[in-house]
Formats: structure tokens, sequence, C-alpha cells
């Protein structure tokens, strides 16, 4: 069971840096896109991403 959670978990890892790979990518399309000086949302969107992920981490490192 143990080698299954880790299968599980490196699958789950792949897929996430996936999504945030392909939403920061999006991201900076767009970025590129704009006039000169005007930021959108996805830059607040970023870090707060990053911020979950922290947590996340921080929870299950302190709850096993």
């Amino acid at each position: 069971m143990r080698r299954l959670d880790k299968i599980v978990r490196s699958i789950i890892l792949m897929l996430l840096g996936a999504m945030i790979y392909g939403f920061i990518g999006a991201a900076a399309e767009v970025y590129g896109s704009r006039s000169e000086g005007n930021f959108g949302g996805e830059v607040l969107i970023i870090p707060l991403m990053l911020g979950l992920i922290w947590l996340g981490w921080q929870m299950h490192k302190y709850s096993t």
C-alpha cells in the first residue's frame, strides 16, 4: 500500500507541475499582448497559487 501511495503522489505532483507551467505560460502570453504598464489579475493569482502550495505542504508536514 505504501508503494501505491508513492506512485499516486508522484502522479499528482507531475500533474500539478504541468498545470502550473501551463498557467504561467498562458499568463505570460496574455501579459505580453497587453499595452505597456497594464497589469491583469494573473499577477495576483500566481503568488496566491504559490502560497496555497506552500500552505498545503506545511499542513502535510505537520499532520504526519
